[in-house]
């Protein structure tokens, strides 16, 4: 998934990125430095320091490819995914680093609470227009009534979304063949469109939630192994050795740790 593709942006994808050599080896922009000393997300501490310092991350659009996703994922795989790109948010090494972090955050937990608090309203309209027509209490018809034109506006935007999202997958479908030849042609049939919507509907009522969550928890779980957070920077690492208890391997700045 591309954050953009014209060409000129500010975001990084940590696992597809490259850089010069020399910029690593000379420590120029202080590179190496930032990432050493507290950086626990790679893209966004390289995006902080190229940002502060003028310097162009592109993102051309030959250099988009795509990731397939696993079949078997879990609700618990799934939350630790979540909790893995918000707790990223939490990680900072610069005032520069912080305050686009800060900004995600807001900006994210906004939008996405923004999408889904319509969908709620709508169901509540809804409940209400129902109990107006199978109950006997009076009720403003005036209110119901424009309650359900909202429903209505909201039900016809929701389906040019599903529709743009269709068209999207089917230019991305038609991409991945063009790459891979040899592979066997990817299918339209295979997406179910109902739970793609339901899928956008739980991953962004769950963002806000993952985020805050990290915020204060201040710790991840990542390969068995459990990162503490301290002003940005990993203070502790522990190895998860059962689901009952941890076993603590280290307690030392990530500068210690890195040397």
């Amino acid at each position: 998934m591309g954050f953009a593709t014209g060409g000129r942006t500010f975001f990084l994808w940590g696992g597809c990125m490259m850089m010069h050599a020399d910029d690593f080896r000379k420590n120029r922009y202080g590179l190496a430095t930032g990432l050493r000393n507290g950086g626990y997300s790679d893209d966004m501490t390289l995006a902080a320091v190229a940002g502060a310092h003028k310097r162009l991350i592109s993102s051309p659009p030959v250099a988009i490819f795509v990731h397939p996703l696993a079949s078997d994922i879990t609700f618990s795989r799934y939350w630790n995914y979540l909790r893995k790109q918000t707790f990223v948010l939490e990680s900072y090494n610069s005032n520069v680093n912080w305050m686009m972090n800060r900004a995600l955050f807001f900006v994210h937990c906004y939008c996405s609470w923004g999408y889904v608090s319509p969908f709620i309203m709508a169901f509540f309209h809804l409940a209400a227009a129902l109990r107006f027509i199978f109950s006997s209490y009076p009720f403003n018809e005036a209110s119901i009534r424009s309650g359900l034109m909202l429903v209505g506006r909201l039900a016809a935007c929701t389906v040019i979304e599903v529709v743009s999202l269709w068209n999207l997958t089917r230019v991305e479908i038609k991409l991945c063949n063009a790459l891979s030849p040899e592979e066997s042609p990817l299918s339209f049939g295979q997406y179910n469109w109902g739970l793609v919507f339901i899928a956008m509907l739980v991953d962004n009522f769950l963002y806000p939630v993952s985020a805050i969550y990290s915020h204060f928890t201040q710790y991840i779980d990542w390969s068995g192994v459990r990162y503490h957070l301290k002003n940005g920077k990993i203070t502790q690492l522990s190895v998860i050795v059962s689901s009952s208890g941890l076993r603590k391997v280290a307690q030392t700045s990530y500068r210690s740790i890195a040397n």
